[in-house]
Order: structure tokens, then C-alpha cells, then sequence
């Protein structure tokens, strides 16, 4: 009884495995999300071909959108942490998170019209929507976008 017990469970697992097999294969984190994208945005493969060299290079370019703000809070994250921040580190904080913010909204628009090439106004939406998703959303989770990377 308990042999059988094990076996289900081991099959059961073996099973949820699988079924993020094409999800977590991606590699990297961006290389997930993208996979995440094209899978769940529900269009052909030809259009999946367009859009895939897009997404990518949407991505790259958030990422060096957020690039100086990221490097910052990186390196102060233990006085984050323990709650040592000096408000001088702050104030520099805030100012890179702003920046970045318009930074990434001016990428944010970019792509808006590169999208609109390749896809309907809805599918953009939802595109952007599925981008936003979180890790553990991507993985299979179940959590909602309030999680951590």
C-alpha cells in the first residue's frame, strides 16, 4: 500500500514536471518569459515568429532601462536589508527608480507601436499583461503578480 502510495506520488510529481518542461527548459529568465509569452498569447506560429525577436529585444532594452537603478539597489541591498540606508542613499535611490521609470515607460511605448505591426490592439494588451507575470506565475504557481522575481 504504501509502494503504491509512493509510485503516485512520483508519477504525480513527475507529471507537474513535465508539464513546465518548456517553461523552465528556456533557460534564461528572459528566455522563459518570452517562451511564457508566445505560449499563452494564443496566435499561430507565424505570427510567434515575428513576435519572438521582438519580445527579446523589448526585454534587453527594459533591462537597460533599469540598468543603473538595479546595479545601485544591488549593491546597497544589505543596508536595505538591515535597515541601515542613509537617506542620502535613499535620495539617490528614489531619483535612479524614477528615472528608470520613465525610462522604461518611454520602452514601453516604443514597443507599443513595433507590437501593433504584429499584432491587434488586444493582443498588445494582453502581451504586455502576460509580461508582467511573475516567476512563480510562469512556473506554474498559481501566485498572482504581488510575488517576488
Amino acid at each position: 500500500m504504501k509502494t503504491n502510495r509512493f509510485l503516485i506520488l512520483c508519477l504525480m510529481t513527475l507529471a507537474m514536471c513535465l508539464g513546465n518542461a518548456s517553461v523552465a527548459m528556456a533557460g534564461k529568465k528572459s528566455d522563459m518569459k518570452v517562451n511564457y509569452v508566445l505560449q499563452n498569447l494564443g496566435v499561430k506560429r507565424d505570427v510567434q515568429a515575428k513576435l519572438k525577436p521582438l519580445l527579446v529585444s523589448y526585454l534587453a532594452d527594459k533591462k537597460v532601462a533599469n540598468k543603473e537603478y538595479d546595479t545601485l539597489k544591488d549593491k546597497l541591498k544589505p543596508s536595505i536589508d538591515n535597515g541601515t540606508l542613509t537617506d542620502k542613499q535613499a535620495d539617490r535611490l528614489l531619483q535612479l527608480k524614477w528615472q528608470a521609470a520613465e525610462k522604461e515607460l518611454a520602452v514601453k511605448r516604443q514597443y507599443e507601436t513595433k507590437l501593433k505591426t504584429v499584432l491587434p490592439s488586444k493582443k498588445v494588451y494582453l502581451c504586455f499583461d502576460l509580461l508582467n507575470d511573475k516567476k512563480s506565475k510562469m512556473m506554474g504557481g498559481g501566485k498572482g503578480k504581488d510575488d517576488e522575481d
